[in-house]
């Protein structure tokens, strides 16, 4: 086997393991009308070292997006 493909089945894993390991949606955006299901958490920035999840909504409750914080 290849470095090549070694290192593309080692990356393949740690990608589906981060999947799965990507925090659940906070309580109060999981129901209908709201964020929905969270997406998958983007890799931090430079000088941040993990990401938060937060569903932000307008101020009549309309227009819901996940927005993702430094934390």
């Amino acid at each position: 086997m290849s470095l090549t493909h070694t290192l593309a089945i080692l990356l393949a894993l740690v990608a589906g393991l981060f999947v799965v390991s990507s925090s659940a949606p906070e309580p109060a955006c999981a129901g209908v009308g709201s964020c929905g299901i969270l997406p998958i958490k983007p890799i931090p920035p430079l000088g941040c070292t993990d990401l938060c999840p937060q569903c932000q909504c307008n101020a009549d409750g309309s227009d819901c997006r996940w927005v993702w914080n430094c934390c």
